[in-house]
């Protein structure tokens, strides 16, 4: 998968060798508070490997360097036990969705 880190339009990290979680944290460290974190798919992915994933862990991520949202992408990104990551964003007040991606051959 890939990760993107934004706040206020502005694009704060983009997910590169070093992983989700680092990318997370560097994107929130430069945003001060309040950024949006989305996990969405690589242009023409394989789906049967590398599967976009996130869980409770990715949300822990987001809470504890200060971020408000996790967005990921509807029927791309697989979330592992989502009662529990809903359980968890709404104790720890981050905003957690999917929104349909767009399907540009980029």
């Amino acid at each position: 998968g890939q990760t993107v880190v934004v706040k206020n339009k502005a694009v704060m990290a983009v997910e590169a060798i070093e992983g989700t979680d680092a990318a997370i944290e560097r994107g929130c460290r430069l945003a001060r508070g309040k950024a949006v974190v989305v996990k969405t798919a690589k242009p023409r992915q394989d789906e049967r490997f590398d599967v976009p994933t996130v869980g409770v862990d990715t949300l822990k991520k987001i809470a504890d360097n200060n971020g408000s949202v996790l967005a990921v992408e509807a029927g791309k990104t697989f979330v592992v036990d989502f009662e529990e990551c809903v359980k968890f964003a709404d104790k720890h007040g981050v905003i957690f969705l999917s929104a349909q991606g767009v399907d540009n051959d980029v």
